[in-house]
């Protein structure tokens, strides 16, 4: 009984670590002063998650690799409160629903990416370049991927985020170029002041939900053993 449980445990378990949604963006949303950065345009993303981390995935219209610019953040909505007005790198975005977590990444010079917590101010949690457990950069010629481990920026399984990705640029004044959740214009200019949506997300269920999962499995194998 006690190996019927451990299969059905592993079973459930590999089932949970495939989970993934996708979210679609309109691609006719980069206009204007922006219109000729499709590597900016952000066609969809997509987010998964296993019992200890999760993946932001941009997928964009245009071709990465051959601009060797631009940035890829997400903003979080993980508990009550936060910032409505403000992000972990001081560009002029915030987020309506008050983020408590910022993901910044560039992909120049070897790429990389910075995770911030809010609590007051926002404070430096994690980097790539300070060899942070779990934090990896995946680039291709049309896509971003963001991995982290979930306590990094205090998220759990069983938990719903709100978020949403967006694309800026170099300068450090460059606001939202375009955002997941918006499906026009973003800004019309590169200093404009902007906010941004929520995308609603629900990680992986809790340990919990593992094993009514496993018990239930193994019910299932009993049963078919007996038989």
């Amino acid at each position: 009984m006690k190996k019927l449980i451990l299969t059905a445990a592993s079973a459930a378990l590999a089932m949970g670590s495939a989970f993934a949604v996708n979210y679609s963006d309109s691609t006719t949303d980069v206009v204007g002063t922006f219109a000729g950065f499709s590597h900016l345009n952000i066609a969809s993303m997509d987010v998964t998650n296993d019992l200890s981390s999760i993946t932001f995935k941009f997928n964009l219209v245009g071709n990465i690799q051959s601009t060797d610019w631009g940035k890829y953040c997400v903003f979080i909505d993980r508990a009550s409160g936060g910032t409505t007005n403000s992000n972990g790198w001081a560009r002029p975005i915030g987020m309506a629903a008050g983020a408590e977590s910022w993901l910044g990444s560039w992909v120049n010079s070897g790429g990389g990416f910075e995770a911030y917590n809010f609590g007051g101010s926002w404070g430096l949690a994690g980097a790539t370049y300070l060899s942070t457990p779990g934090m990896t950069q995946s680039i291709s010629a049309n896509s971003v991927s963001l991995k982290l481990n979930l306590a990094t920026i205090g998220l759990t399984p069983g938990m719903t985020i709100c978020f949403d990705g967006i694309t800026t640029a170099g300068g450090g004044g460059d606001g939202a170029v375009d955002s997941l959740s918006n499906s026009g214009p973003q800004i019309g200019n590169w200093p404009d002041y902007s906010q941004v949506g929520c995308q609603t997300y629900k990680l992986v269920p809790e340990p919990a939900s593992y094993a009514v999962m496993a018990l239930g499995l193994a019910g299932i194998l009993l049963r078919r053993k007996k038989g």
